[in-house]
């Protein structure tokens, strides 16, 4: 009877997750996210305007490929290929494995970044966001505008559980949580509209 009513509650959430079109998508951390409070570190420490193409410091091209906008707490920054060695939480907003580009159908942008009062702390202030706000990418000519839906914390393990609508494009953006050295926070935007 234990193992009948366990897997009868398993089946019950495949099944309301299917009905409500949620998908659960695993993808691993390979840098550890913190609350960075030293200045010491290598990185950039100027916001990327979307005009510019890359951006340099020190003689390092980052050559970005999309700019993440979240206006309510003035991030404005550039994000790199997957592939650039540039790609990587001590100089840029990265580009999680696993992610996939705006333009891509049911897709999900997977973005993460430290926060604390760095140069490289570029998601410092999500916590403050309230649901509905929006972000926005730009990204091979198009700006692609997303609303906050949903935000939730997860253990810092290496992997990250992300919970989300399969049938909208989807932007995630990870960071570690406020307060709390043990987990991290993950924000679920959904796509609104394109320009």
């Amino acid at each position: 009877m234990i193992f009948y009513t366990y897997f009868a509650s398993i089946k019950n959430n495949l099944f309301d997750y299917k009905n409500r079109g949620l998908m659960e998508q695993i993808v691993e951390v390979s840098e550890s996210l913190e609350e960075i409070d030293d200045d010491n570190l290598e990185g950039v420490t100027e916001p990327v305007s979307e005009e510019k193409t890359s951006s340099t410091k020190k003689g390092t091209d980052y050559s970005y490929i999309g700019y993440l906008n979240v206006p309510d707490v003035n991030i404005k920054r550039g994000f790199v290929d997957i592939n650039s060695k540039y790609n990587s939480i001590s100089y840029n907003v990265t580009v999680i494995k696993g992610s996939t580009m705006p333009d891509v159908e049911n897709g999900n942008l997977i973005l993460a970044a430290h926060r604390g009062n760095s140069s490289v702390s570029f998601f410092d202030k999500l916590y403050k966001l309230k649901d509905g706000a929006e972000a926005l990418v730009t990204y091979n000519g198009h700006v692609y505008t997303y609303k906050l839906v949903n935000r939730y914390n997860v253990p810092k393990n290496g992997t990250i559980k992300i919970l989300r609508n399969g049938e909208i494009n989807t932007l995630t953006l990870i960071t570690c949580t406020r307060n709390d050295k043990k987990s991290q926070t993950v924000f679920i935007f959904e796509l609104d509209h394109i320009d």
